[in-house]
C-alpha cells in the first residue's frame, strides 16, 4: 500500500490514502506508535491556527522534528508499504 503521512484539520489521524483519509486501523501501527501519531496529529489540531501558523519558531521547529521521527517509525512498522513524509505546515507567528 501507499500512504501519505501528514496533517490536516479534522483529521485525528495523519494517514492518507489514494481516496482520502485512511480509516482508524489503516494502516495498522503498533499501539505505542499509533499513541505518539494520535498525539502528534492533536497537537496541529490544537495549535496550528490557519491564519498564523504555529504561535511561535520554537514549536514549529519541535513539531516538525518530531512528525521526521515518527515518520521514520511508521517507515520501520511498515516495511512493505510505501510511506511519504509531507509537511506543509511551517508557518508560525512573529509578532509575538
Amino acid at each position: 500500500m501507499r500512504y501519505r503521512f501528514m496533517n490536516d484539520y479534522g483529521a485525528p489521524r495523519p494517514f492518507w490514502g489514494d481516496d482520502g483519509a485512511c480509516g482508524d486501523d489503516e494502516p495498522l501501527l503498533p499501539s505505542d506508535l499509533e499513541r505518539e501519531v494520535r498525539a502528534w496529529s492533536t497537537q496541529f489540531e490544537q495549535l496550528f491556527d490557519w491564519q498564523h501558523g504555529w504561535p511561535d519558531e520554537a514549536t514549529a521547529v519541535a513539531h516538525e522534528a518530531e512528525g521526521r521521527r515518527l515518520y521514520d517509525e511508521v517507515q520501520r512498522a511498515l516495511p512493505h508499504d510505501t510511506i511519504t513524509f509531507q509537511y506543509w505546515e511551517t508557518a508560525y507567528r512573529t509578532d509575538r
